[in-house]
């Protein structure tokens, strides 16, 4: 073969190489453009529907809504749209409020919020604050603020109202329970009797645990939420009970509605000394993520009894099945809520988007959303005995066994 030959050859080669990368080229940019168009066209629909409706309602409502509060509630709207209960959009005024809940100080009435019959309610109110001073009860349900009245509220939607500058006021219409078995025949309002307080608004830093040395040397702490002192309050509740003689220890996650999940993985490790806390399932990975224990324990491993309820969730079921995983607490009460899911906040528009992005498991694998844990000791119980000592049969029966553990030692 001649030099000329090997060129022409070559140079065919060549072109043979850069026909082929065209070609595939020419159509992978034809199938991005496609994919492009196609999701043009679904975003040019979602926009325009709610573009139409929007301009509909200035058109026909009896109320139309300012453009702000409609892009609110079309961003939540289309993040529940997927059937995603816990999703939700918080401009950035509900965001302060979210975070200053979070960090356990803020300004507001003295009430510690939950969600339940798709409502907000109060699951406690704090001592010496208007709440208190007003008469507002736990288990009171939320139905209106500064006159807008509605059957359904959330949490950040109640704490974006009631907080405000310091000596400012509120009206806060609410609903009380019927006693049990006893709503009238003719009642308006199924969650309970209405009743209207108006209230000063105050300086308010949450306490976060109410502790007590009970009789038998039994260390009482009740955790009312897993903001981020969480583990940081509980254990130092626990070491001064542990130095004032406690041989057994009682944690009560009662009516506890969750929080951050690095907080229920550092409480259980006061009481777990290793081993895997709680197993996470995000969509795309093949194997869950796994949080271990920090090997944090408490300064002296005392027999612990858990107490739990329909309202303990979340950040509070971790806990709990984490101390059932590995035998550490003998849990007392009724079956817990059963959310095993995992919200994640994303930045957006000075505000943040929360969604659903994981499940989670007990660290031994134990399913828990739409489950719950189940106690080892069942007592069931109205919530509104837990005001008494002399009538909390679970907090009675929690002793028991508290000091039967103790004795075995």
């Amino acid at each position: 073969m001649n030099r000329a030959t090997k060129i022409t050859i070559a140079v065919l080669g060549a072109v043979a190489i850069a026909f082929t990368f065209f070609i595939g080229g020419f159509f992978f940019s034809q199938a991005m453009l496609a994919r492009g168009n196609n999701l043009r066209a679904e975003t040019s629909e979602l926009t325009g529907s709610t573009a139409e409706v929007y301009r509909m309602m200035q058109a026909e409502a009896l109320e139309p809504p300012d453009e702000t509060t409609a892009t609110v509630g079309a961003l939540n709207g289309l993040l529940k749209s997927n059937g995603d209960r816990y999703a939700r959009y918080l401009p950035p005024v509900a965001l302060e409020s979210y975070d200053e809940d979070m960090s356990g100080e803020f300004g507001g009435i003295g009430v510690l919020l939950g969600e339940k019959n798709d409502t907000a309610y109060v699951v406690q109110v704090y001592p010496d604050t208007p709440a208190e001073r007003a008469g507002i009860k736990a288990e009171d349900y939320f139905y209106g603020i500064d006159g807008d009245t509605r059957d359904s509220w959330t949490t950040e939607e109640i704490q974006q109202r009631v907080r405000g500058k310091v000596g400012t006021e509120v009206e806060i219409e609410l609903l009380r329970p019927w006693p049990e078995d006893q709503m009238p025949s003719d009642a308006k309002y199924v969650l309970g009797e209405p009743y209207t307080v108006t209230l000063k608004r105050d300086k308010i830093q949450s306490p976060n645990t109410e502790t007590k040395l009970l009789s038998g040397k039994v260390g009482y702490v009740r955790l009312y939420e897993f903001n981020r002192k969480a583990t940081d309050e509980l254990r130092s509740e626990y070491e001064g009970l542990i130095q004032k003689g406690a041989t057994s220890l009682i944690l009560d996650l009662r009516e506890n509605p969750g929080g951050d999940l690095q907080e229920a993985v550092g409480v259980s490790s006061l009481f777990v000394k290793s081993g895997v806390i709680v197993q996470i399932e995000s969509r795309g990975t093949s194997k869950p993520e796994l949080l271990n224990a920090t090997g944090k324990t408490l300064t002296k491993e005392l027999p612990l009894v858990c107490l739990v309820d329909a309202n303990s969730a979340s950040a509070s079921e971790i806990v709990a099945g984490a101390l059932q995983d590995y035998d550490r607490a003998v849990l007392v009460g009724t079956v817990t809520f059963g959310k095993g899911s995992v919200q994640t906040q994303f930045p957006y528009r000075e505000g943040a988007v929360f969604m659903t992005t994981a499940h989670y498991l007990t660290g031994k694998g134990r399913v828990i959303n739409e489950v719950g844990n189940t106690p080892d000791v069942e007592v069931p119980m109205a919530v509104d005995k837990q005001s008494d000592q002399a009538t909390d049969t679970q907090l009675q029966r929690a002793l028991t066994e508290a000091r039967k553990l103790a004795a075995k030692e």
